[in-house]
């Protein structure tokens, strides 16, 4: 699976066009989920501009980047934040392999590889001139020890099932690691793409069960392009150019210094990167895309992003614990109505968990309609009626209500909510809209005590639903749902253990399929990514799907 929740971000002065717009039956939902449209998309600068020319690359400055939220664990044993991993990937570590622009694999800490013929074994050579921030050389044994680190049941890694068919590793010599499998499978180079190496000398006295607590999550020694400079928690993240980075990956970046500045009102956000406060905001609101497009001082940059928006339904409950009662539920929400009047049209109505540009998609399904009606009718089947006349479904004493939850500090989502609870009340169903702090709500989704939640998702480009849907996935931290179908399981193995992608997609169609029918997730739309950026930075300016800061170790600033 290898991917991570996403927290939303607050999108501001929504409250009373949302009232308004439930009286007007255009109540929908918005903001920093990743969703983006118009533009120019395809990670170019919207706005119609000419290019600018980039000139000769400088070295100097800080490119300070506003975020409306605090990073997790900067320990890539441990965090399960998506923010946090896109910085410990790209500035502070370094993964064996990276995906380049045309989503093909490239040499990062590994020059090179091969996988044996018979599939049962995977070889990494080493770089020779990549060192930790403190100065002893990233070796072989780092390798090994993240590995055999990530699978001790006691540290509950999150991404455990990246091992899954992994029997050991060896060190070949200081610089060559060679893995052994149980079995060939599909893509177990791009298993490792996403999986930044640790530091055996600095973490290996820390058992597995302490790991999350660790003094070096917050103090982080990595070997990636920037190094750790401090960290006040809720205020500032700050990262510095490392003069020793690999000499054969380019060295030293441009920049001296990366600036995270927690700024948690998005109105403070636009009004800093458009007047030169701030270099770089992760997710421009909607309306405020023609704003930043028209400025002199910053660009948007739109790209098709692989996190998509979704309600989860708790099958624990009596309500949802039928296939027919949660299609009821996702035919009665209007997802294009959402994606139109809060998203300025930047999204697409989803159909499953896979984004756009995978592989394995299946492009022969279609997302259930809006169909008020037939979910009514699914309703009844299932023996719900208003027997009271109070406008609320019943059924043997039990009123069709529940609560459903997000994280509060984010208008999109609240916004979800209250056009969810509108659309729902239609088909005789009462919503009770809930917020949570977004580190207790993720606790409480883990532990699947919740009746219904929105929530996005971002997937990794390995497709590996294990930990999603698979039902030994039920007890670990990412199957919310509780899924368990039999024929799902078996699907899920026999995809896992098809090496070549022509021979996978038809089991992975299939899969997805028993999805649709059992409606686990309503799934409400694929976004696109917007995020503004000072006309000062200078070099690539497209991004795409890898994430927002693959190219910053690259970039310049000029002024």
């Amino acid at each position: 699976m290898r991917s991570m929740p996403a927290r939303s971000r607050r999108t501001r002065g929504r409250r009373a066009w949302a009232a308004a717009a439930v009286t007007l039956l255009t109540l929908a939902c918005g903001g920093g989920d990743g969703a983006g449209g118009g533009g120019d998309g395809g990670g170019k600068a919207a706005g119609g501009r000419e290019p600018e020319a980039a000139g000769e690359p400088k070295r100097g400055g800080t490119l300070v980047m506003s975020n409306p939220s605090d990073r997790d664990a900067l320990n890539p044993l441990v965090s399960t934040d998506f923010d946090t991993m896109e910085i410990m990937r790209f500035l502070l570590f370094m993964t064996l392999v990276q995906y380049d622009e045309d989503m093909n694999l490239k040499p990062y800490l590994a020059e090179s590889w091969e996988v044996a013929e018979d599939g049962l074994s995977m070889t990494f050579h080493i770089r020779k001139d990549v060192t930790w921030h403190d100065g002893t050389p990233t070796t072989a044994e780092d390798v090994k020890f993240t590995y055999e680190k990530a699978i001790e049941p006691e540290l509950a890694y999150p991404n455990v099932a990246t091992f899954q068919y992994y029997r050991n590793a060896e060190i070949v010599d200081p610089y060559t690691v060679r893995f052994n499998f149980t079995r060939p499978f599909a893509e177990p180079v791009e298993n490792l793409a996403l999986v930044p190496i640790a530091p055996k000398h600095l973490l290996e006295a820390t058992p597995g069960a302490d790991m999350r607590n660790a003094p070096f999550n917050r103090n982080p020694v990595g070997n990636g392009p920037f190094k750790f400079v401090r960290w006040k928690a809720n205020e500032e993240l700050v990262l510095e150019a490392n003069d020793a980075f690999s000499p054969s990956l380019g060295g030293r970046p441009h920049i001296d210094r990366f600036v995270t500045l927690v700024v948690p009102e998005q109105t403070t956000e636009v009004s800093m990167l458009l007047t030169g406060q701030s270099d770089m905001m992760r997710a421009v609101p909607p309306q405020d895309a023609e704003r930043v497009e028209s400025s002199d001082v910053a660009r948007l940059i739109v790209y098709p992003t692989r996190q998509y928006v979704y309600v989860a339904w708790n099958p624990k409950l009596p309500l949802f614990d039928s296939a027919a009662e949660r299609t009821a539920m996702t035919l009665a929400v209007n997802r294009q109505q959402m994606i139109d009047a809060l998203l300025y049209g930047y999204g697409d109505i989803a159909v499953s968990h896979t984004f756009e540009t995978s592989w394995a998609r299946d492009p022969s399904l279609q997302p259930l309609p809006y169909d008020p009606e037939r979910a009514k009718a699914l309703l009844a089947e299932q023996g719900w009626k208003d027997s009271d006349g109070d406008g609320v479904l019943d059924q043997g004493g039990r009123r069709f209500e529940f609560e459903l939850m997000t994280n509060e500090g984010n208008d999109l989502r609240e916004d979800m909510l209250v056009m969810i609870k509108s659309d729902l009340a239609k088909v005789g169903v009462a919503v009770k809209p809930v917020l949570r702090e977004w580190t207790v709500m993720l606790e409480e989704f883990q532990r699947k005590d919740y009746e219904a939640f929105v929530a996005g998702w971002v997937p990794d480009f390995v497709y590996d639903p294990r930990d999603l849907f698979h039902s030994e996935a039920i007890a670990g931290k990412y199957n919310f749902v509780s899924f368990a179908n039999a024929r799902a399981d078996s699907l899920i193995d026999l995809g896992l253990a098809t090496v070549r992608r022509e021979d996978a997609k038809p089991v992975w169609a299939d899969f997805q399929r028993i999805l649709a029918e059992e409606q686990p997730y309503t799934w409400l739309y694929l976004g696109r990514e917007r995020v503004g950026l000072s006309r000062r930075v200078k070099g690539e300016m497209k991004l795409d799907a890898r994430g927002h800061l693959v190219h910053v170790r690259d970039w310049w600033l000029d002024g």
